[in-house]
C-alpha cells in the first residue's frame, strides 16, 4: 500500500522523468548468487490470493494455484486446501475511464532496460571487510522476472514453488506496486535490486543480516552508473519522456 501511495505522490507533486526504484531482494533462482544485482524486465504481484475449496478447479481469472497438501510433513491432506493466484486490476490514464483490465506481468520500460544492459560487467563489491567475503564475484543480470508480495519469503518450499511456477528470480515487497503505479500514470520505470539472501533456500540462518548491506551497496553502485548513462541517452533524439503502457 505505502509503495504505490508514495509513488503516486511523487508522480503528482514533482516534475520527473521517471522512477528508478532500488533496494534489496531475496534470491529465488539457484543460478544467481548473493551479492548479484538484478534488473528484471517484468514483475508479478504474487500476493493476491483466493482461498479455494479443496475440490474446485481454477477459475478463468486465476493464474496458478498452490495445493498445501503437496508440502505436508508428514504427507497427507491439509485442511488449508489450496489458493489461487489472481490478476491485478490495472487502471491506466491511457485506457477507458474507470475500466480496469486484468494484468499479471507488469513490464518495466524497454528503453531503460536497454540502457541498463550496457552496464553489464560493472565491478561490484565482493567483500564486506577484510575477513568477510562472498565466494564469487557478484554480477549484474538484466532481463529476468521478479515477484512482489506483502510476505518476507524465507521458506525453501515456497521459494521453489515461486520459481517453478512463475520463473521469478527475485522476491521483494514493493517493486510490483511501484512498477504498476508508474505504468498506470504513463511514466518510465526500472527496478534495481541487490540480492541479499536465498529466501529460505539456505542451510542455517537467513543471510540478510550479514550480506544485506553489501547487496544494498551493489544496488546503489548500479543505480549511480545507470543514472549517469541515462543522462547521456536522454539527450538523444527520440528517447522517451513518457510511455503508453
Amino acid at each position: 500500500m505505502w509503495s504505490w501511495d508514495a509513488t503516486q505522490q511523487m508522480l503528482d507533486l514533482f516534475d520527473i522523468l521517471g522512477i528508478v526504484h532500488f533496494g534489496i531482494a531475496g534470491n529465488a533462482n539457484n543460478s544467481l548468487s548473493i551479492g548479484d544485482v538484478t534488473i528484471p524486465q517484468e514483475f508479478a504481484h504474487t500476493g493476491i490470493w483466493d482461498w479455494l475449496n479443496p475440490n474446485r478447479s481454477l477459475n478463468y481469472d486465476e493464474v496458478a494455484n498452490l495445493d498445501f497438501k503437496r508440502y505436508n510433513v508428514p504427507r497427507g491432506d491439509n485442511l488449508l486446501g489450496h489458493i489461487g493466484f489472481s490478476y491485478e486490476q490495472f487502471f491506466s490514464e491511457y485506457g477507458k475511464a474507470n475500466i480496469a483490465r486484468p494484468l499479471f506481468w507488469a513490464n518495466t520500460t524497454r528503453q531503460w532496460l536497454q540502457v541498463a544492459a550496457n552496464l553489464k560487467g560493472i565491478k561490484l563489491n565482493q567483500c564486506l571487510n577484510s575477513s568477510v567475503c562472498l565466494p564469487q564475484k557478484p554480477q549484474l543480470v538484466v532481463g529476468l522476472r521478479g515477484s512482489t508480495a506483502n510476505i518476507f519469503v524465507d521458506n525453501a518450499a515456497y521459494r521453489d514453488f515461486l520459481f517453478q511456477t512463475f520463473r521469478v528470480s527475485s522476491v521483494d515487497m514493493e517493486s510490483s506496486a511501484v512498477v504498476m503505479t508508474s505504468l498506470s500514470n504513463g511514466f518510465p520505470v526500472i527496478v534495481i535490486r541487490g540480492l541479499s539472501d536465498l529466501a529460505g533456500g539456505q542451510s542455517g540462518h537467513n543471510s540478510i543480516d550479514t550480506f544485506g548491506s553489501l547487496a544494498a551497496i551493489n544496488a546503489c553502485k548500479v543505480v549511480v552508473q545507470f543514472i549517469k548513462q541515462l543522462h547521456l541517452d536522454t539527450r538523444e533524439p527520440g528517447f522517451p519522456r513518457s510511455i503508453h503502457p
